[in-house]
């Protein structure tokens, strides 16, 4: 995944949380059940529909539903993978932020525990309050971009434990070498 330079140790791996997972899927659950839920309340409310299929119209409808059944199951999949995938790996000289953004395509970006600025942990609603779940950003000094993960577990302790792991590499000295 990322190569470790000499004496850099992974310290911790922030995920996002199982209900940002959950919170997807049941919106596609939804969606598959949807035809289904249409012709419950059609009968529930004694609505006449009168709609034969007959040959090649069952062929056009097979195929159709067929086509939204693959929709939905690649769609199952692009959030699973979203999820497993889209994490923030902290050593103890940096930060690595991974983010999947579909199949094919990833972000990855790293700086050092010393660019660090700023570390705002958001926890918004009573969902997110009570399964302890929200919204890290972290700032950085430079031209570089901010880290901005949502749905992440424990917010206000990954804060604090980037809080504390920033102050004692600020209190190490820096040993650099030469090379001659």
């Amino acid at each position: 995944m990322i190569k470790l330079v000499q004496d850099e140790k992974i310290l911790f791996i922030a995920r996002k949380h199982w209900f940002v997972f959950v919170k997807e899927a049941l919106v596609l659950f939804f969606l598959l059940c949807a035809p289904f839920l249409i012709i419950l309340v059609f009968k529930f409310l004694n609505i006449k529909y009168d709609i034969k299929i007959h040959g090649d119209m069952m062929i056009l409808f097979v195929f159709l539903s067929s086509i939204f059944l693959l929709f939905i199951w690649v769609s199952v999949f692009i959030v699973w993978t979203d999820y497993c995938l889209d994490i923030l790996i902290i050593t103890n000289m940096r930060i690595v932020e991974v983010e999947q953004k579909g199949f094919f395509s990833r972000e990855l970006s790293t700086f050092r525990l010393e660019n660090i600025q700023d570390i705002t942990a958001e926890s918004n609603g009573i969902i997110q309050t009570f399964l302890e779940f929200g919204i890290i950003h972290i700032q950085t000094a430079g031209e570089d971009r901010d880290f901005i993960m949502h749905g992440v577990s424990k917010p206000f302790e990954l804060k604090n434990f980037i809080s504390q792991l920033q102050d004692t590499a600020a209190e190490e000295p820096m040993i650099v070498k030469i090379a001659q």
